[in-house]
């Protein structure tokens, strides 16, 4: 470094920025006593008031946890190893978590075809793992909620009650659901969407059919809206204490799905619509996991993964078949495979 006034106040911005806010105080100080004239100014004398202030308070709370700090990844860290941008900066806060994966664990995801992907590829990596699927026209929390009460003899919804026996996986019965539940070890669950068919009349969740055609003729018969995200926790706290009735120590996994709205009938622009979806879904997932008190729960961040990586590169989307609304197979093994990472034993 030459010893110039301004190497070190460049300095002391790059050691702030890299979070080593002792030393960038003390090069800010030298950059001052080398030229008053340029940098000793109101903002900068503030800046090391306040130094000075937080370390006398932190040297009062040194038992305390620091502040958290996040900054967002350079140009460099989205196109770079796809392993490091997952564990470096965007599931970082989970790698101090509990390890819960060993050879034997058995999954049970919940969801759309973005969770079938996840149940595929834990298979491919030696694991068991079982799916529902519920696909992303009709995979919102009242259809979950729905399903539960079905799974249960609770249900006197006879559409929705249809919809699920068309919906099983072959050779499967609400039986052997509940029983597969009951014997995993994991349970990931995906929110798909919030956006759901109301009666107009009862207010009755209405449950369609998986196809674009029936979600278009069901749009002009009932109230087609997008659901609160108090009415999709409630939901979710539903499911929850289902899946922990049938097994107290199953751990859950809340993840958000990435794959887009196929169509809105309440918005002209299904872009619009689909970011007010998701935005409501990764809301109900944080106050799921970070303000319910409910134990040995975990929020995954598959949506911004993708959303996120995906909007900085082009490879995350449309990859294996030229379709907007399909993620690359090859990010949710790497998805995938940095999740068995991070929390295998």
């Amino acid at each position: 470094m030459s010893g110039w006034a301004s190497d070190y106040y460049q300095l002391a911005e790059i050691l702030a920025q890299s979070n080593f806010l002792s030393e960038s105080i003390e090069a800010l100080k030298k950059a001052v006593l080398l030229d008053p004239i340029t940098y000793d100014n109101e903002i900068n004398r503030e800046t090391i008031k306040l130094a000075k202030l937080n370390l006398i308070q932190e040297n009062q709370k040194s038992k305390l946890a620091k502040n958290k700090i996040g900054r967002y990844p350079s140009t460099a860290d989205f196109l770079g190893d796809f392993q490091s941008l997952i564990k470096n900066h965007v599931a970082n806060n989970l790698l101090k978590e509990d390890k819960f994966i060993c050879k034997h664990t058995k999954f049970f995801t919940m969801g759309s075809c973005f969770a079938r992907s996840i149940s595929k590829t834990l298979i491919k990596q030696g694991f068991t793992s079982n799916h529902m699927e519920i696909t992303e026209f009709v995979n919102t929390t009242f259809a979950n909620r729905a399903f539960v009460d079905w799974l249960t003899d609770h249900s006197d919804n006879i559409s929705a009650n249809a919809r699920f026996k068309e919906l099983l996986p072959p050779h499967w019965s609400a039986e052997n659901t509940i029983q597969i539940i009951r014997d995993s070890d994991v349970f990931i669950m995906t929110l798909g969407v919030a956006p759901a068919f109301f009666d107009r009349k009862t207010g009755e969740f209405i449950l369609p059919r998986p196809s674009s055609l029936n979600s278009r003729m069901l749009a002009e018969q009932y109230n087609y809206r997008t659901t609160t995200v108090q009415e999709n926790v409630d939901n979710v706290l539903y499911l929850i204490k289902f899946i922990r009735s049938l097994s107290s120590k199953i751990k859950i996994i809340i993840t958000v799905s990435p794959i887009p709205m196929a169509a809105s009938f309440e918005y002209e622009s299904c872009i619009q619509a689909d970011c007010l979806s998701k935005s409501i879904m990764r809301l109900v997932a944080h106050e799921v996991v970070n303000n319910s008190k409910i134990a040995n729960i975990l929020y995954w961040p598959s949506f911004e993964i993708f959303r996120w990586g995906g909007s900085q590169s082009s490879n995350y989307f449309a990859v294996d078949d030229g379709a907007s609304g399909h993620v690359s197979e090859d990010k949710v093994l790497g998805t995938t495979e940095a999740f068995i990472d991070i929390f295998k034993i």
